[in-house]
Order: C-alpha cells, then structure tokens, then sequence
C-alpha cells in the first residue's frame, strides 16, 4: 500500500477540489503511508524498513489507507510491572508512588520493585539478606549490586535485577511491563504479547541513518549478527520467556561496551560527545545492551505510543497509559519542578495554575494524590539522607570501598576502619 496510486485511488481529491498529481516521498514513520489533512497533503513512508508501518503509530491529523485490524483481548493474559531501583532517598518516593499509581488506575497484575541493595555482583552474589525499610509497603525483590569496584556504572543493575529476579524467583505471569521509577501509570497496560512479539515506545533516536553513531555502535558491538535494530524506549511489554532469554544478554552487551570505556578498544570519541550525538555512550550503555540483545535473538518490538512526555507532549491522550516524568516541567504561571529536586515527592507546584498544559497538569495531580495518600517518605520524616554509613548498608564494607577508592589499602585502610565512623 506504500504506492502513490494506491494513495490516490483513496484520496483523489484535495480540499480546493482538484486532484492529486503527486504524493510527498520526504517523511517516514509508524503512521504512514496516509493522508495528512493538516498539511493537505498524501504522505508515502520512505523509510518501511526502518519505520514499518504498526497499528501503534498515528497521528491526530492522519487518516490511514486501512484501519488496524481489532486485537482481541487474551483474556487469560497475566501481567506483571517491574522497576529497578537502589535504596535510596531519591528513589523512596518514586518506589512508594508508583505502586499507588499501579492500583489507582486499576492497572492488572501484580508490580515489583527491584531493589539493587547489598552483594558485590559477581564475585559476591548474595544481595542483601533484609532489604531496607519499605519491604513491608512495596513488594519487593532484593537483587545484588553489580561491583563498584569493577565499575561504578549504577545502569548495570537493571538488567542485573531483571535477571536475578527472573532466575531466583517462580515468575508466573505471561507478559511483564518494564517500566522505570520515574514512569507514572495514569491509564492501563491490558494489551497482551506473544512470545516473539514484544511491544515498546519509540525512543528518542533512530538507526535511520546507517553512518550514524547509534549504527556504529550497534553493529560494532553485536559483530554481524544482528539483522536490525529497534529503537526503544520504556515502556517495554514483553513475553516473560522472551525476556527471560533477551535478560542475561542485556547485561552482557552491556559489559562488553563499558569494557571499551579504556584500553586499546576505547571508544572512538565521537560516541561520547554531544557534538556528535545526543547518546553519549558512557551513560547510555545499558539502553544500547538493550537492543543490541533484541536484535541478536532477532525480537523486532511494534512502536506503539505507551508515554507522554511533559513539555515535550502538552495535550493529553487518554489511550496512552504512561507519563514518563525525566524533563523538567513549568506550569503556566512559570514554577518549575524535576524529580532530581530536594524534597521532589513532597512538593511541586499546587494548586495548578490555569493555561498549565494538559500532560503537565495531569502528572501534578498523580502527584498530588500520591502524596494526600501516602504522605511524607519515612527517611524524610526521619531526616536521614542517603550515605555510606546508613541505617541500611554495610558501614564496614561502605568504609572500605571509600578507603580503596582513596588510595588507601591494607594495613593502612585496616587502621583506619579501626577508627569509629565519626573519625
């Protein structure tokens, strides 16, 4: 159907009356082919393979050749929510929040926090053996850190959690919802997957572009074995035996690009800088570890639009499920709020100011109504803040890492530890 003779059998006419001669051959995505009636004007996709058409992708001012084909509902479909975290202040609120989100859309199945929290994976793979204090209020799996002393890239614990959990734990449901902490649930994720099949968010870049330094990266680290990449973001909708196969993967490419960081491999300095790309390599290898695993077990993932982001969309969409809160947001009498600000889950811009734009306004009130039904974190309340020697870490094994980290190392780090924290 991604002919201009097809288009133009459906759409003869423009608005003035006059038929179409031709159909514009400069743009590509999941909506297209179809008729643009913002800009009056039949739209081919130039780029299928790249961007093959998907019932998820549309658009408020395209009228699709053919209407998508209805998915009926696998009724006997079970869901399951993961987010990865480490027990911090910054992420408490975050935790607590999304699990009340959860339940208050009516989100199906079960969600689990995936709390990175003692261990030294992988010479020490044994995680904390209690969790921190909300084991109680949040359900929670407790995987291993991954060593910090191998490298202090925090990113490696996703994939590390998600594995950990699947291969630690009798994990039942058929289709498991990877989200991250800063996701917020304002509608539900009810569409199911087959194996092989997975559904997720288009990213924020492409491999479009075959000189690009996503390509390069791509198809440098998975060496020929990859027939495509897909360009993903969360949230991601995937069969629990597929990510049980893609997860072990996912944390090994990711090993294998921050190897490179030094050494006689190191990256060529265009794949860490933002003249070249917004995707600079150093923090993004976990998101590359990602889809290079997906292309090598050949999973090609259907574009859907599952998030919204503030400032970026400003009208609300009701068939979306997800507001992903990374960006900070202004209201229209110009306060501003981030989720990386002190005291971000307690306060935020209230009451909302009029002309606020829809998806900003929407995720102050999830916000707020968080926050009237949980109140403040119990760290806030106590006044804790994260550090090496709090209540829930290993003081000892904090103080030596900090020690080596300094230069000091046996006899004189053993001296040192001898001293109370204080000193």
């Amino acid at each position: 159907i991604n002919r201009c003779e097809v288009l133009m059998a459906a759409w003869p006419k423009a608005r003035a009356g006059n038929y179409f001669k031709h159909c514009s051959s400069t743009f590509y995505g999941h909506d297209l082919p179809a008729y643009q009636d913002e800009m009056d004007t039949l739209l081919l996709n130039n780029d299928m393979e790249g961007f093959p058409t998907t019932c998820g992708g549309r658009s408020d001012h395209g009228a699709r050749l053919c209407p998508c084909a209805y998915r009926y509902p696998n009724t006997k479909a079970t869901f399951h929510t993961v987010f990865s975290v480490e027990s911090k202040q910054y992420f408490e609120w975050q935790s607590r929040y999304n699990v009340f989100w959860h339940k208050q859309v009516g989100q199906p199945g079960k969600i689990t926090r995936l709390l990175s929290m003692g261990g030294a994976w992988p010479t020490n793979k044994s995680p904390h053996p209690v969790g921190d204090h909300l084991m109680k209020e949040v359900p929670t799996h407790v995987a291993p850190k991954y060593d910090p002393r191998i490298d202090q890239y925090t990113a490696y614990n996703k994939p590390l959690a998600i594995t950990h959990w699947l291969q630690n734990t009798k994990v039942e449901e058929d289709v498991i919802i990877i989200n991250d902490p800063d996701c917020a649930y304002v509608g539900k994720i009810e569409t199911p997957v087959e194996e092989g099949e997975p559904i997720a968010n288009q990213g924020y870049y492409t491999f479009k572009d075959p000189n690009s330094v996503e390509m390069q990266i791509a198809k440098h680290y998975c060496r020929g074995a990859c027939k495509h990449f897909d360009p993903i973001a969360v949230p991601v909708i995937i069969h629990r035996r597929d990510l049980e196969r893609l997860a072990p993967l996912w944390l090994k490419y990711t090993e294998d690009i921050r190897k490179d960081r030094e050494g006689p491999n190191q990256w060529p300095i265009e794949w860490n800088d933002n003249r070249y790309t917004t995707n600079r390599i150093e923090w993004v290898a976990e998101m590359f570890g990602y889809v290079i695993a997906a292309a090598h077990l050949d999973l090609r993932h259907e574009i859907a639009d599952l998030q919204m982001v503030p400032s970026v969309q400003r009208r609300l969409d009701p068939s979306v499920p997800i507001i992903h809160f990374h960006v900070r947001m202004e209201t229209a009498d110009h306060k501003t709020w981030q989720k990386g600000q002190e005291r971000a889950g307690q306060e935020f811009p209230w009451p909302i100011a009029p002309g606020t734009d829809e998806v900003t306004a929407r995720m102050l009130v999830a916000l707020h109504d968080a926050f009237t039904a949980l109140g403040n974190t119990e760290r806030f309340t106590k006044g804790l803040w994260d550090s090496y020697n709090g209540e829930w870490e290993n003081p000892e094994q904090a103080r030596r890492m900090l020690l080596s980290a300094a230069g000091f190392d046996g006899r004189a780090a053993d001296a040192l530890l001898a001293l109370p924290p204080s000193a």
